[in-house]
Formats: C-alpha cells, structure tokens, sequence
C-alpha cells in the first residue's frame, strides 16, 4: 500500500493545472526525456503548487529548498560578476538535471514583492530550451492566477514561523487517518 503524503492543495488547484499545461505541451512538442516534476515556489521556498504528476517518491519539500538556494546562489553569482539580471539556473548530477527559473514577481499586501520561481527536475534528455519556452509561455499566466488567489497570497504573507504552523496543519491533516488505523 502506498500512502500519499502529499497535500491535495499543493496538487489541485489552478497552478497545478498550468504546470500540467507546461508538462504535457513539452511531451507533445519534444517527446524527448523525462520530467520528475515541476513545482511552483517564491524565492524562500514557500511551495505554492507542484504538477499533478509529481513523482511521488521525490521529497518536494527539499527540492524546493534546493531550487530556492540555487536560484539564491545565482543571484550572489550575478552580484559578484557584475552581471544583467540572471533568470535561470541549473545544475545537473548524474543523470538528473535541476533547472530553475523565475517568471516574475507577485505584489503581496504590506509584505512587498515575491519573487515566483518555477523548479523543474528532470533527466538529461528533456531540452531546457523548450521548457524555458514553456515557462515564457506560461508564465503570465501562473501570475495572474496567483494573484487572484487570495489563499495563494495568504501562504506567501507568512512568517518562517507562521509557516511551520502552517506544515504541521498540513502533516495532520495527511497523516491524521494513518495514526489512528495504526493505533
């Protein structure tokens, strides 16, 4: 039996549906490689929605991290060079490659701007140059739908503090079947 540990809330909702949307137009345009999965988040790592195909033994919480630090680690890169505003960045491990891209900021109330990042970890065969296409595509509208999600927006409002509040609602409500079967 395999449980699910994933949120229905990261995986139904409008985001999710346009991630779906870059996922399949990718395989009908290349169908070359294989994507694990795509996960919208803001520059802290704040998981705003992942496609509906997520693999599921991925851990989605770390992966967000890591494409938050990434995309963290290529800003100092850009600060240090002198550089243009850098919008992507990548890094490839065996035969994985981590690919993260910015499509903009969201204004939030009070809390200023979010950056919104989009992660996407996939084998070597899958062509970056589509799926930045994609995500071009696409991006406008992923804003728009965040934006006028006010859910979405409550999320990336929140403190650190606020958030690992907000993770234990959701573990409870994941796991909250499973520990009283067990008991």
């Amino acid at each position: 039996m395999t449980i699910n540990t994933v949120p229905k809330v990261l995986y139904q909702n409008r985001i999710a549906e346009i991630l779906d949307e870059v996922r399949d137009n990718y395989g009908k345009l290349t169908r070359n490689g294989y994507i694990y999965g795509l996960i919208a988040i803001d520059q802290d790592a704040k998981i705003i929605a992942i496609d509906s195909r997520f693999d599921r033994k991925l851990n989605y919480w770390d992966l967000s991290s890591i494409g938050a630090a990434l995309y963290g680690v290529s800003r100092q890169g850009q600060d240090f060079f002198e550089a243009d505003y850098l919008d992507r960045a990548a890094i490839i491990y065996n035969n994985l490659q981590l690919f993260v891209r910015s499509i903009g900021h969201v204004n939030i109330q009070k809390k200023g701007q979010r950056e919104i990042l989009i992660v996407l970890l996939a084998d070597r065969d899958v062509n970056v140059g589509v799926i930045i296409l994609q995500m071009s595509r696409f991006g406008l509208k992923i804003k728009n739908e965040i934006e006028k999600s006010g859910t979405i927006k409550n999320t990336l409002k929140m403190s650190e503090k606020e958030l690992k509040e907000h993770i234990k609602k959701l573990k409870k409500e994941i796991f909250s079947d499973k520990i009283s079967t067990t008991s």
